[in-house]
């Protein structure tokens, strides 16, 4: 990738913060727990919704380090009814992120003009709600994005030189990677990354819980296709 390249795209994109609540799809009422991929799926297959994706593989959310105060979370899950092309361009469609993911109040990709832009990278802006017990709110971030479609992985990070802030991250890196199998089955791994300013109590715990409710998400939202996911207008012909 050339460095220092003008006009750049840069995407703002909502990243889900630990424990962030969603205004359309909340977890059961007064529990704030998130449901899980696995219950989206059945309770939407007995409203005779999205009956042709199924989980077949319960979503695996383990924490896999913890090193001074930087939490590093994977998930994995495997889908079927679903192929792989249409979820890799879900997870990049970075303006529609609002709508799939609870944590994202908006996001917008936009124009990087700086010397430290990198001319293949996106850069997004994004608003994102949290909310810690009896504690809310949103804040805004700025990411840098580096995909490779070929691969159907791509992964982002903070980028603090765009001037939007940070909200209550210190530190934070995201990656997707969705891998087609021989039988038609789906893979999907999510791994995230977050070293919070403050590090608020059962952090482990929270950010475990909020790669299970991304999941969750993502599944919800496979249901409601009725159609292959076309390309983000970003990769668009």
């Amino acid at each position: 990738m050339a460095m220092g390249a003008r006009g750049a795209r840069v995407i703002l994109v909502p990243v889900p913060s630990a424990r962030c609540a969603g205004e359309r799809r909340r977890a059961s009422a007064g529990t704030g727990r998130a449901r899980s991929a696995r219950a989206a799926v059945k309770e939407n297959e007995e409203a005779g919704v999205g009956a042709g994706v199924r989980v077949t593989r319960a979503p695996d959310c383990v924490l896999l380090s913890n090193d001074n105060g930087a939490y590093t979370v994977r998930g994995e899950m495997t889908l079927a009814g679903v192929d792989a092309a249409s979820v890799y361009n879900l997870l990049t469609d970075y303006e529609a992120s609002p709508r799939a993911f609870r944590a994202v109040k908006s996001a917008k990709v936009i124009e990087c003009t700086g010397d430290s832009c990198v001319a293949d990278n996106i850069y997004i802006e994004q608003e994102c709600l949290w909310n810690f017990f009896v504690f809310g709110g949103t804040f805004p971030c700025a990411f840098e994005v580096e995909e490779r479609d070929e691969e159907m992985r791509m992964k982002c990070s903070l980028a603090p030189g765009l001037g939007r802030g940070s909200g209550f991250l210190r530190r934070f890196e995201g990656s997707w990677a969705v891998q087609a199998l021989d039988d038609g089955q789906v893979t999907v791994e999510h791994v995230l990354m977050v070293q919070p300013k403050l590090t608020p109590p059962y952090a482990s715990k929270i950010f475990v819980q909020q790669v299970e409710q991304i999941l969750a998400d993502v599944v919800q939202e496979i249901e409601r296709w009725d159609a292959p996911y076309p390309k983000p207008p970003h990769r668009a012909p």
